[in-house]
């Protein structure tokens, strides 16, 4: 049991670490860019599952509705963003990526990947898969567990 709490330890320090350094850089790319962090939250959890609905994209962000509203219409002044009715329903609206949202959210992604790619240049490239497959793993239980 000892073991296992300090493999814990160790591992809630580095992934504490390396979730500073990747948020930093992400932070630092983002303000050339004039998006603040929350807004930049809206366009990648609308990248990541497609249209939302305002509730929807409330519960993804964890944020109150009135909260999301504002960063939804900043959003959309800066033509990042755009609400669509839905045909079926009218009454139900969904916050669509534009094309220049999507653009900052690739450059994002794409600058956090060249990072990546440089910091496992050294890595052997026989347990690549290894490694992805380990945090694959590591990654779906803290999932499974935060469901429950």
């Amino acid at each position: 049991m000892e073991k296992l709490h300090e493999l814990s330890e160790g591992l809630e320090k580095s992934i504490r670490r390396a979730n500073t350094i990747m948020y930093r850089r992400g932070h630092s790319l983002l303000s050339d860019t004039g998006i603040p962090d929350s807004q930049f939250n809206v366009l990648l959890a609308i990248e990541e599952n497609g249209p939302l609905t305002m509730g929807q994209l409330c519960k993804k962000l964890f944020t109150a509705c009135s909260t999301a509203t504002d960063l939804v219409n900043r959003l959309e002044r800066k033509k990042l963003v755009e609400r669509i009715r839905d045909d079926k329903d009218r009454r139900i609206v969904r916050v669509h990526l534009l094309p220049k949202g999507k653009k900052v959210v690739q450059a994002y992604i794409a600058d956090r990947r060249d990072f990546l790619d440089r910091v496992l240049e050294e890595f052997p490239s026989n347990e690549y898969a290894l490694l992805l497959e380990k945090l694959e793993w590591f990654a779906g239980k803290m999932e499974k567990l935060d469901e429950s």
